[in-house]
């Protein structure tokens, strides 16, 4: 199991999985994973959360320094159609969080069903998260150093093509596409948040050289560093 789904149906609907079919009542949270497909009678009133373990590691990380649950693998059965009640206030926050930030809709969604099943969904996270934790740790340490994708292999004793398969399987994504994304965010983030010289937040984020930067950064927010930075 790569990701999970958390899907909410906000009518009554249907999903397969496994080339089984479950009828899902309206107002339901569904817990799957990536192979299910959801449907309702209008194909409308669906929203969906895909996660994969690095979406996880901070609600991973928050519980386990303040829980004093094991951490150590126990015998879990994944349950591919775990169906949960939502409250009307509970569906409303979670589409706003998902329209503003969707990181956060993740997190008050995984915290709802802790809420409600707590074991069971302290284990799933431990299933997601807890055997990749130091892969992903060390991502998130080191994503900022200038470090080609042959370079992180070689730190996590891997080849390449090895490491890129590991990393799908726990992001979604490969170490390149992952790694531009964090550095983009970051440069972003340091544009708003500092007076740093454009040139100096490339160098800041991993970046190689500052046309770099400036070219994948014009790519994904439609604007160069410079011209970002008059409008704030």
């Amino acid at each position: 199991m790569q990701s999970i789904q958390f899907i909410l149906f906000l009518k009554a609907g249907s999903l397969k999985c496994s080339g089984e079919y479950y009828d899902i009542p309206s107002g339901s949270l569904v817990v799957s994973d990536e192979s299910a497909v959801a449907s309702t009678v209008d194909g409308y009133h669906l929203k969906n959360i895909i996660c994969y373990s690095a979406d996880l590691l901070p609600i991973y990380k928050t519980l386990t320094q303040h829980s004093s649950q094991s951490n150590s693998f126990q015998r879990f059965a994944f349950d591919r159609c775990k169906i949960l009640s939502l409250q009307k206030n509970i569906i409303q926050v979670t589409e706003r969080l998902m329209s503003i930030q969707p990181g956060m809709s993740l997190r008050f969604i995984y915290l709802y069903c802790l809420g409600l099943d707590s074991e069971y969904f302290y284990n799933l996270l431990n299933l997601m998260v807890g055997n990749s934790n130091e892969l992903l740790e060390f991502f998130e340490q080191n994503s900022l150093n200038a470090w080609s994708v042959s370079r992180y292999a070689q730190e996590l004793g891997v080849s390449s093509r090895k490491l890129n398969f590991l990393f799908y399987q726990k992001f979604g994504t490969s170490v390149k596409q992952w790694l531009l994304d964090k550095r983009l965010k970051k440069g972003l983030e340091l544009l708003k948040s500092t007076r740093l010289r454009v040139s100096d937040i490339a160098m800041e984020c991993g970046f190689s050289n500052h046309a770099h930067f400036s070219d994948s950064f014009r790519r994904r927010y439609q604007r160069s560093p410079s011209q970002l930075r008059t409008l704030i």
